[in-house]
C-alpha cells in the first residue's frame, strides 16, 4: 500500500476515535447517595440541608408509600428561567427519596435529583445551569449521573423516535382572556380535585407572565389507570437507581395559555432508554397521551372537547 494511502487511513481512524472521545453524553438524573437509615430521618435531613443551602422548598409529593419528592427552586433557577421562552418548565428541581429493596433482601434509601445540565439543554434554557448543579452537589452530594444517556448535541432537539413530539410539541390545555384569568382557572380547577388531579406546587417566574404548577395524579387506577402516577411509574421506573424525580408532572401558564409537555417527550426525556415494547415499554402507554390531554384539560378548567368539530 502506498505511504500516502496509509497516512490517510491512519488520520481517518484517529479522527473517528477523537470524535468519539469529544462527543459528550449526559444523563437525566444524579444520584446523591444511598443509605440504610430510615425514611423519616432521611426526609428530615434532606429538608434541613436544602433549606440551609438556600433552596426554597415549594412542596413535597408522595406518589406511593416508599417515595417522597421535594420540589425546590432558588434565585438562580428562577432568574435563568426568565430568560427563555418556556423557561418556566425549568424553574424547579425535583429531589427524590426512594426506599427500595435490594437483590440481597436489604432495604436502602436512594436520594436523587434532576441533572440541571441535562434539563437545561432539553428544555432549551438560556444557561447551562452548571452553577445550580454545583449548588445541589454541595448540598446533597453527587455520586454519579444515571439514566439513559443522550448525546449532548441532540438534547435541544430531542425526540424519542421520528415523528414523535419534541419539547415544543405541547398540549394546548386552555386559552383564556388574560394571564390572570388563566391562573384563576388553573387554581380553581385543581382545587376541585377532578379525577384525583390536585396541586403539588406553584412557582411564578419573576418578571414574566409564566407560572408553573406541579400536579398530583392519583385517580382510581381501576377507572383511569394512566391518571395515576404510582401505576405509570410501575411500568416505566423499573431500573436501579430509581428515577422517582421524574414526578410530579407540570402545566405551565404562559400569558393567557395553559400548556403541558407532551408525554411522548416528557416521559422519554427522563427515560430515553425505555424500550418500545415489553412489560416496561412505551407500548403499554399507548392510551396515556390521550388521557392526559383530556383529563388535564378538564382539571385546569379548559374546554373539552376542544371544539365542536373535534
Amino acid at each position: 500500500m502506498k505511504l500516502w494511502l496509509k497516512q490517510v487511513l491512519v488520520l481517518a481512524v484517529l479522527s473517528l476515535a477523537t470524535g468519539s472521545l469529544i462527543a459528550a453524553e449526559l444523563r437525566p438524573f444524579t444520584l446523591a447517595g444511598r443509605t440504610a437509615s430510615s425514611m423519616g430521618r432521611v426526609n428530615e435531613a434532606v429538608l434541613a440541608t436544602l433549606k440551609q443551602n438556600r433552596f426554597e422548598v415549594l412542596g413535597d409529593y408522595a406518589p406511593e408509600p416508599d417515595v417522597n419528592i421535594y420540589v425546590i427552586t432558588n434565585r438562580d433557577l428562577k432568574r435563568i428561567a426568565a430568560k427563555s421562552q418556556y423557561g418556566g418548565f425549568g424553574a424547579v428541581i425535583k429531589v427524590s427519596i426512594t426506599r427500595v429493596k435490594r437483590a440481597d433482601g436489604k432495604t436502602e434509601i436512594q436520594i436523587a435529583y434532576n441533572n440541571p445540565e441535562y434539563m437545561a439543554l432539553a428544555y432549551n434554557m438560556a444557561d447551562s445551569l452548571t452553577r445550580v448543579k454545583a449548588q445541589l452537589k454541595k448540598a446533597l452530594g453527587g455520586i454519579e449521573d444515571f439514566g439513559g444517556a443522550v448525546a449532548e448535541e441532540k438534547l435541544p432537539n430531542y425526540n424519542y423516535t421520528f415523528g414523535l413530539e419534541g419539547f415544543t410539541g405541547f398540549f394546548e390545555l386552555g386559552s383564556f382572556n388574560s394571564y390572570k384569568d388563566a391562573l384563576n382557572s388553573v387554581q380553581k380547577g385543581l382545587a376541585k380535585e377532578k379525577f384525583g388531579i390536585t396541586q403539588v406546587f406553584r412557582v411564578d417566574v419573576p418578571g414574566k407572565n409564566q407560572t408553573l404548577f406541579g400536579l398530583s395524579l392519583k385517580s382510581n387506577v381501576d377507572t383511569h389507570p394512566f391518571i395515576n402516577d404510582e401505576n405509570v411509574m410501575k411500568i416505566i421506573d423499573h431500573q436501579d437507581p430509581r428515577r422517582s424525580a421524574h414526578l410530579p408532572y407540570e402545566v405551565l401558564v404562559v400569558d393567557n395559555r395553559v400548556i403541558a409537555m407532551h408525554p411522548h417527550f416528557r416521559i422519554a426525556i427522563n427515560f430515553p432508554d425505555l424500550k418500545m415494547f415489553g412489560n416496561h415499554g412505551f407500548g403499554r402507554l399507548i392510551q396515556l397521551p390521550y388521557d392526559y390531554e383530556e383529563f388535564l384539560t378538564q382539571a385546569i378548567g379548559g374546554q373539552w372537547p376542544p371544539d365542536q368539530n373535534w
